[in-house]
């Protein structure tokens, strides 16, 4: 699922800006990207991880880390 608006948020990072676990559960099982980064704006880079903790949405980001998800300093720390 590749649908992002113009600041490059995906339908899966705007439900990890909510608790909208049920969403994100829903996204996730259609093929949403989990690591799918922001490409412009103050937060360029983050990622529906790195939200969901910055909203303090545990259940969101316990959701995301359980299919890969990981925070834009993981994934530069891994070179992605």
């Amino acid at each position: 699922m590749a649908s992002k608006d113009e600041k490059g948020k995906t339908p899966l990072y705007q439900a990890s800006l909510g608790a909208h676990k049920e969403i994100a559960e829903l996204l996730i099982a259609n093929g949403a990207e989990v690591n799918a980064k922001r490409v412009s704006g103050p937060l360029q880079g983050s990622t529906p991880l790195d939200r969901s903790i910055s909203h303090k949405h545990p259940k969101t980001a316990d959701l995301l880390r359980k299919h890969g998800g990981k925070t834009a300093e993981e994934l530069k720390a891994e070179g992605k």
